[in-house]
């Protein structure tokens, strides 16, 4: 039976067969392996905060559930509020990036359904992601009162964005010029915020598509310019 292995010619004219080496793993550096272990401790983290909430989630339960040890959570990031803070700014700055790819090229009142539509989607079936910024959002109100700052500077950023894609509106002659931009920005983000958590209580009677065209709906027939009768 033919062997099924490589074969080259010896310096008799013999065939032989030839051993593959096998390629040798780079080494991950210092570097990378910090990465993988923090990415692998927020994703922990994430987790048990869906599932537990900030007061059942500890530094030793991440760790294990990251597949380490406590000792090298708190070794990373000191105690469980300041890990808490690090997870909550990982996951509005993933939601930041993939919204700035879908607002590219967008403007007014384009840019604030874009807003709208990212913010939403996907809540009827929320990621483990969304449930547990959510649950530390209510939380940071409650019993996890040090990390209530983190999220009213994430609140006050998306708040300067909004009423800037107003003002741009305004500008371009789209939005209604009596509009207040920081007011109706502070409406919309209360407003996409009940919808989300209105859809994470009631997932299966939220109807979050329904919702999401009727806020659309309002806004046009509030914000925008009547178009000029010929």
């Amino acid at each position: 039976m033919a062997s099924s292995s490589p074969v080259e010619i010896d310096s008799r004219g013999l065939e032989r067969d030839v051993v593959p080496v096998p390629e040798k793993r780079a080494r991950r550096t210092q570097a990378e392996r910090v990465a993988e272990s923090d990415r692998r401790l927020l994703e922990a983290a994430t987790r048990l905060i869906a599932t537990r909430g900030y007061t059942q989630t500890t530094l030793e339960a991440t760790g294990i559930e990251a597949g380490y040890s406590r000792g090298l959570v708190q070794h990373r990031f000191g105690t469980k509020d300041r890990l808490l803070e690090e997870l909550i700014k990982h996951i509005a700055s993933a939601h930041r990036e993939r919204l700035l790819v879908r607002l590219k090229g967008l403007s007014g009142l384009d840019a604030i359904f874009c807003e709208i539509d990212c913010y939403l989607e996907g809540m009827d079936d929320p990621p483990v992601s969304s449930r547990a910024f959510f649950v530390l959002m209510l939380e940071s109100i409650g019993p996890a009162p040090h990390i209530r700052p983190t999220f009213a500077a994430i609140s006050a950023r998306w708040h300067r964005a909004i009423a800037r894609q107003i003002e741009a509106g305004q500008k371009a002659g789209q939005i209604r010029p009596e509009i207040h931009p920081a007011n109706e920005a502070q409406l919309l983000i209360a407003t996409v915020r009940g919808l989300r958590t209105q859809s994470m209580l009631h997932p299966t009677t939220s109807h979050i598509a329904v919702a999401i065209q009727a806020l659309k709906d309002s806004l046009v027939a509030r914000l925008l310019m009547p178009t000029p009768r010929a």
